[in-house]
């Protein structure tokens, strides 16, 4: 079954104005990492101290979608410094436990909700809305949208992408990404076409236009 693709993202300027409306370092860890890596929420919910390797810059993912026992669709993703530099803050001298803990039980991570909760909380607070007009609130999954739209963008060739976002296969990330979103083409629109709209006729008398702009009775 052919995958949907999805045209809806957010803009770096979007994102970069949710995550700096964090309320604290906690908030903006995840919103860093989910917008910054593109990974799954449940990815992230799983992560781990020891899967922040500090001086290589990547995150380990030790169980990606689809993901059993004999394949655990494992991946390691670059992570950049002022990400890594926000993670040595909230987690100070802790080496153990779940990445990003939960404040109602010590040693629990977040729950998918709590993540979704931070994400809703925070682009409300940013004053960005979510740019799929059937979705009410911001949700995780739209930061990984919106980063494997950005890096294919940026000119990330879309087999790194593919690794990056943990897709099993390149052609999915070509049918999921590969069409051009409405916002690109609302863009290419108003750049290319729209003063062509505005050109007068050539060897076309104009006087002759004007008939119809003006007033009738």
């Amino acid at each position: 079954m052919a995958r949907k693709f999805n045209e809806y993202y957010l803009n770096w300027d979007e994102i970069n104005r949710i995550i700096a409306a964090a309320k604290n370092l906690k908030e903006s860890v995840v919103l860093k990492i989910l917008a910054r890596t593109g990974m799954r929420r449940f990815e992230f919910a799983n992560l781990r101290v020891k899967d922040v390797d500090f001086e290589r810059k990547r995150i380990f993912i030790a169980k990606g979608k689809g993901g059993n026992e004999k394949d655990a669709k494992s991946r390691a993703v670059p992570i950049d410094d002022d990400t890594l530099q926000a993670i040595k803050f909230y987690l100070r001298s802790r080496k153990t436990g779940f990445l990003v803990q939960s404040n109602k039980k010590a040693f629990e991570g977040l729950s998918l909700s709590q993540i979704n909760r931070i994400v809703a909380n925070c682009a409300d607070r940013a004053k960005v809305k979510n740019p799929n007009p059937n979705l009410k609130n911001m949700n995780p999954h739209i930061f990984r949208h919106s980063f494997s739209r950005l890096s294919l963008a940026a000119g990330i060739p879309f087999n790194m992408v593919q690794r990056i976002a943990g897709h099993a296969d390149a052609r999915t990330t070509l049918q999921m990404y590969g069409i051009p979103s409405i916002t690109d083409t609302q863009q290419l629109y108003e750049e290319r076409l729209i003063e062509k709209f505005k050109e007068k006729p050539k060897d076309i008398d104009n006087t002759k236009l004007t008939k119809f702009t003006e007033k009738t009775d």
